[in-house]
């Protein structure tokens, strides 16, 4: 059986428009606020949502669309390492004001996150195959993965990313726990299996971490007998 991925289009009036998927023009300006990078440049935010999806708007479901003047954009930390230490498009700034090289921003999202290397192997990867990539903790794993943009599309999968030394977890219970929330909203699971971390001390090291892919679907033989009847 051929296998095809979710790939539900949203009513919208967005049919006939082509998202590009980097950002252009300037180098944005982003803060560091212990969190996330914060894009206060209202026209940098639109311009880095429009070109890519990049970020969600700090008083919106999404993109900066709330039109009240103080809203910004908050980027998630591998989408604002990827876009300052690989694409050269965002300028970060620490609390203070300095600008943030790959160590110093690698050491402050490891603090808040020990497995940030681990997701920004897994997110690299999944950009490399172009993908719109968002964050996938409101349904329980670490991203949502979109063809094109989320204005077009529904998710089409749910990424868990797995860790060298925690392949016990996700027994066939608790996996099967994800798949149906997964499949409650029309999505499937993909586990990327990620190798262990070394000595990753620039942009470029994070080739040294290899990642697998295993889909998760739940065979349903009605549907794979009409497949065969077409």
């Amino acid at each position: 059986m051929d296998f095809t991925f979710n790939c539900k289009r949203k009513r919208c009036s967005y049919k006939n428009y082509n998202f590009p998927p980097f950002p252009t023009g300037e180098i944005c300006q982003g803060v560091f606020n212990g969190l996330s990078v914060e894009i206060t440049d209202a026209q940098q935010g639109r311009s880095l949502y429009d070109n890519g999806c990049y970020g969600k708007g700090s008083k919106s479901r999404g993109g900066p669309a709330s039109g009240e003047p103080d809203e910004t954009l908050l980027l998630g930390l591998e989408e604002s390492c990827f876009l300052a230490y690989y694409l050269g498009k965002l300028d970060i700034k620490s609390p203070t004001g300095e600008s943030m090289d790959w160590r110093a921003f690698l050491d402050a999202a490891m603090e808040l996150n020990e497995r940030f290397l681990e997701n920004l192997a897994c997110y690299l990867y999944l950009k490399s195959k172009n993908w719109v990539i968002k964050s996938g903790i409101k349904f329980g794993g670490d991203f949502l993965i979109y063809k094109e943009s989320p204005r077009m599309y529904h998710a089409s999968f749910m990424v868990i990313v797995q860790t060298w030394d925690d392949c016990d977890y996700y027994q066939p219970k608790n996996l099967k726990g994800v798949q149906r929330v997964a499949e409650t909203s029309d999505k499937d699971v993909l586990i990327l299996r990620v190798s262990q971390a070394t000595d990753i001390t620039t942009p470029e090291d994070i080739q040294e971490i290899t990642v697998t892919e295993t889909i998760v679907r739940r065979f349903n033989y009605s549907t794979f007998v009409q497949s065969k009847q077409h």
